[in-house]
């Protein structure tokens, strides 16, 4: 194998993460042993400079003349369903927006056009947001649902019981269109800091279950609120990050991962 073309593939957890030659980030895609020699025998194109590694946002396989991200939606709906859906103007969406990210979990094939339209808002509010809550889709091919998870970094209460809120989750039927509707409305609220009252929610929101978890009140002493973001702060002998905009933000999570068991009764 040319060396432009070398890749470093590693197994941990259910997922394998690629390292391509000449870029600076990981790549994943889900582990079974099938996946696993499709990877291994695939040659990825290379960036052959700065200008090009910045462009590289999707691995190409020159092997198999396909992106990582085609390889792995295949893999699990065949080649010819995505063509088909190619041919009526689909794309294969990359839910958080990550092209390295190619579990089947990030992937789900959506409207050139509604592409478009997510990123002029949906992606920006996401982004623009994740110092208040990180927002996350997952689609979830072992039981055909969706999952929209809610990570809070910032002081936001539930309106009704006055709680501090730290995660939900909301479990959709398989619609990825109606889970991207939602979602907007979802993070535009908290955007806004509007108030969260999940019995609002349910009339609202056309999710089919919902979990919610809240998080203990933390007081930060004078010392602490002047400390700048990435500070570590003990209680209890647990660590929390201080985080965000405000002296409120006491922790941090990045994304919650989905619940393939949580299934629609």
């Amino acid at each position: 194998m040319d060396k432009k073309e070398q890749v470093v593939l590693k197994v941990w957890n259910d997922k394998i993460s690629i390292h391509i030659n000449g870029t600076d980030k990981l790549a994943f895609v889900d582990y079974t042993s099938g996946m696993y020699d499709l990877i291994r025998n695939a040659r990825f194109r290379t960036p052959e400079n700065e200008e090009a590694k910045q462009k590289y946002k999707y691995p190409y396989s020159n092997e198999y003349k396909k992106t990582l991200h085609q390889i792995s939606f295949d893999y699990y709906f065949g080649e010819e369903y995505r063509k088909e859906a190619y041919s009526k103007d689909y794309i294969i969406e990359h839910l958080d927006n990550d092209g390295f990210n190619c579990s089947i979990s990030n992937l789900f094939l959506l409207k050139k056009i509604k592409n478009t339209y997510k990123g002029w808002n949906f992606d920006k509010v996401v982004h623009d947001s994740k110092h208040i809550a990180a927002l996350t889709i997952y689609h979830v091919l072992e039981n055909r649902t969706f999952q929209i998870t809610i990570a809070f970094n910032e002081e936001y209460r539930n309106a009704h019981s006055g709680k501090l809120l730290e995660r939900v989750r909301l479990l959709y039927s398989y619609s990825y269109e109606i889970v991207l509707q939602d979602a907007e409305q979802i993070i535009e609220a908290i955007s806004n800091r509007e108030n969260i009252n999940f019995e609002r929610w349910k009339e609202i929101y056309r999710f089919k279950d919902i979990r919610v978890e809240y998080s203990s009140e933390l007081e930060l002493t004078e010392e602490e609120k002047n400390q700048s973001p990435g500070t570590l702060v003990m209680r209890d002998g647990q660590y929390y990050l201080l985080v965000g905009r405000t002296e409120t933000s006491t922790g941090l999570i990045h994304s919650i991962p989905y619940d393939k068991n949580w299934n629609i009764e």
